[in-house]
């Protein structure tokens, strides 16, 4: 059964009311969730210093955030996956950027 276009709601939507966050919260709340770790535990300090090298991370989620589908989610992040800003040390083998699976994981199960 197909869904009304206008009907369901974004995983922004669903993610900041299941953990009490603002809209403007979202971005930053959950780019540090679902950060690859060690990164994610050092990411307070990190983060001051690190806003231009993780654009395509907080543009990956803002893009994620507007989606309601699974589908498109999937795609999303299939195509950050291949960004070429990926393609560096850090970020491809080092792991400095955020894990597709902890995205997934993140927007699983939420409440509808």
């Amino acid at each position: 059964m197909a869904q009304l276009s206008g009907s369901a709601r974004t995983f922004a939507e669903r993610y900041c009311e299941a953990h009490g966050l603002t809209s403007e919260q979202f971005d930053d709340h959950f780019l540090a969730c679902v950060l690859h770790r060690p990164l994610g535990w050092i990411w307070p300090l990190v983060r001051p210093f690190a806003k231009q090298r993780f654009e395509v991370d907080r543009f990956c989620i803002r893009m994620v955030g507007k989606y309601s589908s699974h589908r498109k989610l999937n795609e999303e992040l299939v195509e950050f996956s291949y960004h070429p800003h990926n393609r560096n040390f850090w970020r491809q083998y080092a792991g400095f950027r955020l894990s597709t699976h902890r995205v997934s994981r993140a927007l699983r199960n939420l409440p509808s």
